[in-house]
């Protein structure tokens, strides 16, 4: 049985300006028939950078799934796409550093995993924006937009982008268009209006293009606890 980690760092709101981290740690293993995998418990950690350490959260936390750009830090608070086990579908799960207290979001109706699409967390005007779509030769990515943060009625679809050929995945809403992933690893600029592509000469390692906004630092951080 292998944990599945997310690791994500932000500076935290507040008068001190202490830097933390939090660490979401999973464990499953695939379940007798190699069909699908059997869940077994979440851990959480915050890591304080003012301290040196790290603290354990006592939370229930859904499933989370951890794909490219479905994991997103905004106004203080982390999200993750997650499952929403309560109502039967999805949800975005939220974490707010300071108050450590997380609420899951429904997703929109449309979205009904799996459906073969992916999940896309990104900001738009100011909001959480969630891209949906399927990787392939051709990829369209459908845009809605949270109006109204933590409301689920103000999931409002805005555009579809596309269909694009051999764009893999979504990285940035940037200069009124989309920074995007080709299935080369190829970074492109898409024109929201024209919909035409600036190609960047530009290559990441697939699977793992990320954007997120950071502060250089040369602190390393040490281990959580061992998950038993």
């Amino acid at each position: 049985m292998l944990p599945v980690k997310s690791l994500l760092g932000c500076k935290s709101i507040c008068k001190s300006c202490e830097y933390k981290v939090i660490r979401i740690a999973q464990l499953h293993e695939d379940d007798d028939d190699g069909a699908g995998y059997v869940f077994h418990f979440v851990k959480v950690e915050i890591y304080n950078l003012s301290t040196n350490s790290w603290r354990e959260i006592d939370a229930v936390v859904p499933f989370v799934w951890f794909f490219p750009c479905s994991e997103l830090l905004f106004n203080g608070h982390f999200h993750w796409w997650a499952d929403d086990e309560d109502h039967g579908g999805e949800s975005m799960l939220s974490f707010h550093i300071n108050t450590k207290v997380f609420q899951q979001i429904r997703l929109p109706d449309v979205c009904a995993f799996p459906d073969g699409n992916e999940r896309a967390f990104l900001v738009l005007n100011d909001s959480i924006a969630l891209l949906l779509f399927n990787p392939s030769y051709q990829t369209s990515f459908d845009v809605w937009l949270m109006t109204e943060y933590g409301v689920t009625e103000s999931w409002t679809k805005l555009f579809t982008i596309g269909p694009l050929v051999q764009v893999k995945r979504p990285v940035l809403f940037w200069k009124h268009g989309l920074l995007m992933e080709k299935a080369n690893g190829q970074l492109v600029w898409c024109n929201l209006k024209s919909q035409r592509l600036k190609e960047f000469q530009v290559y990441r390692a697939q699977e793992s293009s990320r954007a997120v906004a950071y502060s250089e630092s040369l602190v390393s951080i040490s281990q959580g606890s061992d998950i038993n």
